[in-house]
């Protein structure tokens, strides 16, 4: 069996304020979703993940549906048959090191892990800018919209400052960036939270402008210190920007607690990491990653999530 991982996702900075034009940081970490995948003889698609415990089994006609559990996987095997022009039986088994819909990237890293495996499986070599765009459509026709940011960490892998209308740009980062992510594990919309700034924004102009350009010098601020290795400042950096975001609405009690308890423990910097109100923080610690990992395991779903520069990779087996 062919076996391919991507890794999923942090927004190390500037989240809601890309939205409005502003960059933000992204990086790609060191927990994997991982794809088997080997021929079948009968013209058959069947699936498992170790999320769910059970096999499902489609047609070759149910890979155009972008509903049920296994909805990202159809859908990428579907473009996949499509960018080779050829089908046939395959048997799929997922597992997956990201929790799902936590705002980790899970859905990009299985679309981009899927599409590179049955597209080498079938003797598909394509770049990975188009991998990064075939992973991207799938986003869009399961989701209706994406941004294509998930997508291209997936397929990449690093550190990726992007910029709304401008692109994406792989940073050259050098320094090991320990993290840990902490994961209340409580269900959040990010539809309705960027609706909600957006709310707040065009009903205090004068007040919430500020903030967001000011969310925008700081993941401005923090890539001049990624690229030129000043880490110092990195976790004041973060801490500013949970600040900024908690001025906008959109952390929760769950969130800041989780935050503080790391600064507590050692942590040089902290803060929400995606859309906020619920989902995931994270914590900067360099000195302290032991004490801050101790603390946050006793109050969340602890994960330890260091920056990969590696992204999409091809691990082994038959083809």
């Amino acid at each position: 069996m062919l076996t391919v991982s991507a890794p999923g996702k942090v927004i190390l900075f500037g989240e809601h304020a890309v939205v409005y034009g502003e960059p933000a940081l992204v990086g790609t970490i060191e927990r994997r979703v991982r794809v088997g995948v080997r021929r079948l003889d009968e013209k058959v698609i069947n699936v498992y993940s170790d999320a769910i415990g059970t096999w499902e089994s489609f047609t070759f006609e149910d890979l155009h549906e972008t509903n049920g559990a296994f909805r990202y996987v159809k859908r990428a095997v579907s473009i996949a048959f499509e960018e080779v022009g050829e089908k046939t039986g395959l048997e799929l088994r997922i597992s997956s090191e990201l929790p799902p819909a936590s705002g980790l990237g899970s859905s990009a890293a299985v679309s981009v892990a899927t599409l590179k495996a049955v597209l080498t499986l079938l003797g598909k070599d394509v770049s990975n800018s188009r991998l990064a765009a075939l992973a991207h459509c799938v986003e869009l026709e399961v989701q209706g919209s994406a941004s294509p940011t998930d997508t291209a960490a997936a397929t990449y892998g690093g550190v990726l400052f992007v910029l709304p209308g401008k692109g994406i740009e792989r940073l050259n980062v050098e320094e090991e960036l320990p993290l840990i992510v902490g994961n209340t594990q409580k269900e959040r919309s990010t539809k309705l939270l960027v609706a909600k700034v957006r709310r707040l924004k065009e009903s205090l102009p004068e007040v919430v402008d500020p903030v967001i350009r000011n969310i925008g010098k700081v993941t401005r601020e923090a890539r001049r210190c990624l690229e030129k290795g000043e880490l110092t400042h990195l976790g004041e950096l973060m801490n500013i920007n949970h600040g900024l975001l908690e001025a906008l609405g959109v952390s929760t009690p769950e969130l800041s607690r989780l935050v503080y308890i790391a600064r507590s423990a050692g942590a040089e910097g902290a803060k929400l990491t995606g859309a906020g109100g619920g989902g995931c923080m994270l914590a900067f610690a360099r000195e302290r990653y032991d004490s801050v990992l101790e603390a946050l395991s006793k109050e969340s779903q602890a994960l330890q999530a260091s920056i990969t520069f590696e992204g999409v990779r091809v691990e082994g087996g038959e083809r």
